[in-house]
Formats: C-alpha cells, sequence, structure tokens
C-alpha cells in the first residue's frame, strides 16, 4: 500500500482523504529582526511620570485628540521637531511607548543623550543609515508596537518646517501597510529655539491627526512617487496648525474698527 503524500490524512485504514493544507499566513515586515528594547518598568514609571509633570508645568503642554492614536497595533507618529524635548511632548499624550528613530550624534550628548539611551531609541545615521537600525525599526513595528520618526531630519529653523523633508516614515508605511498618524507640536519653538541652550516658560499644543492608511494612498502610482506624495501630504497636515508667528494655537484676525 502507498504511503499518504503531502496534505493527505488517513480517515480509515483503507481509505484516503485529501485535505487541502492551510494557507500560509504571511509574516510582517521585519519580525525575523530584533526589535528596540523597552525600557524597565522603574525607568518607564518614574521617568514619564517627571517628564509629563514638567511639560505641563512648565511648557503648559496640553495634548489634543490623542484618541487618534491606535489603542493596539503598531502606528507611525510623524511630527515637526522644533525642539529636543519633542520625543516626550509627543509620546507622552498615549499610555502606550513609543520607540523613536534619534540622530546618532544625539545619543552622544551628555544630558539629552543619556536620556535617549534610557528611553531606548534607535540610533540613526541620517547620512548613511545601518542596516541594524532599519531593521529594528520595522522590527518594532512587526511587534505591534508605536514607532516616532520627525521627518524634518533636525531641529527647525523657523516657526515652519525644514526642506527638504525626509521620506523615510512614508516609505516605511507604504511598505508595512502601518497606519501613520501626523502630528504637530506648536509652541514649543518659542520656548526653546534652537539658539538657546535651556528653555523658557511657555505654551505648547500637540496636534494629533486623523491615521492615514498607507494602502489607500495613491495605490496606482510607483511606491517612490508615493512615498514622495505621502510626505507632501503629511507636511500640509502638519503644517496648517503651525502659526507663522510660533505661538501654539492660531491667533484670530483683530475685527474691523475695534
Amino acid at each position: 500500500m502507498a504511503r499518504p503524500g503531502p496534505g493527505a490524512t488517513l480517515a480509515h485504514p483503507h481509505v484516503l482523504e485529501l485535505v487541502t493544507p492551510p494557507p500560509r499566513t504571511r509574516r510582517p515586515w521585519g519580525s525575523a529582526y530584533a526589535p528596540a528594547p523597552l525600557p524597565s518598568p522603574l525607568s518607564e514609571r518614574v521617568g514619564r511620570g517627571l517628564t509629563r509633570w514638567l511639560l505641563r508645568w512648565y511648557f503648559g503642554a496640553e495634548h489634543r485628540d490623542a484618541h487618534r492614536i491606535p489603542r493596539r497595533g503598531p502606528a507611525i507618529l510623524v511630527s515637526n521637531h522644533p525642539t529636543i524635548a519633542d520625543p516626550f511632548t509627543v509620546a507622552f499624550g498615549t499610555k502606550r511607548w513609543v520607540t523613536w528613530l534619534a540622530f546618532d550624534e544625539a545619543l552622544r550628548w551628555p544630558v539629552a543623550g543619556q536620556i535617549m539611551r534610557l528611553y531606548r531609541a534607535i540610533p540613526l545615521n541620517l547620512e548613511r543609515p545601518r542596516p541594524t537600525s532599519i531593521k529594528a525599526a520595522y522590527a518594532t513595528l512587526a511587534r505591534g508596537r508605536l514607532l516616532g520618526l520627525f521627518f524634518e531630519g533636525e531641529r527647525s529653523f523657523g516657526w515652519g518646517l525644514n526642506h527638504p523633508l525626509k521620506t523615510g516614515a512614508a516609505r516605511m508605511a507604504l511598505r508595512t501597510g502601518v497606519p501613520i498618524v501626523p502630528v504637530t507640536v506648536a509652541g514649543a519653538r518659542r520656548c526653546w529655539p534652537r539658539e538657546r541652550p535651556l528653555p523658557r516658560p511657555g505654551r505648547v499644543v500637540v496636534q494629533y491627526h486623523p491615521p492615514n492608511d498607507p494602502a489607500t494612498f495613491l495605490p496606482d502610482l510607483d511606491r517612490k512617487v508615493r512615498a514622495e506624495r505621502l510626505t507632501a501630504e503629511l507636511a500640509r497636515i502638519i503644517g496648517a496648525r503651525l502659526p507663522h508667528d510660533g505661538a501654539h494655537v492660531h491667533r484670530r484676525p483683530p475685527r474691523r474698527g475695534s
């Protein structure tokens, strides 16, 4: 008697029943790599609590529409970058942990670099990105976590966005199919311009915009063109909530005759 072939089961000693093997599930992009490690529970609780209190007390930080960040599953947060405090300003609007891609040289700074290393940021060389950094970013998303990026590449020089913008966040979202959440940080550069060594009190508003589904964004175009168009769309959304005078909100024009 012939042995059963692949996909066959023996329903009866003398009868073979062919069964279609289950379809293979596609693994998320980057699941074969090691993700960025999470901080220790003590570092997360104490650091998050102290930093959140400082942001609210000193900067009057206000987080608007944070419910737009998915409660579960992977997502990419893309924000403008007015100050070195932005990773904390943006991330602490949600209870979920956000892993950031950070400028590798910044991780060598005396104080800020030590904090970023403590919070397990992924170092990224902007000129020559290392494969290990890119793999860690993809693996972090494959584990269903949040990833944060600043598509300006460095801190803002003015009240608006730096140009040209980096398309890496858009390319990553298009490749993985992960939703991308635009974030606007307004008023922060008035509190801490890059020309000042220390911040001053002020008012900061963090606005979370509706997530963008990359699968439905111009699906008929080439991926490179889609990445450029998606980056431009993110810039339009984020920039629309940045006042021209650097304030935390748009000021209403004065009424005539007043």
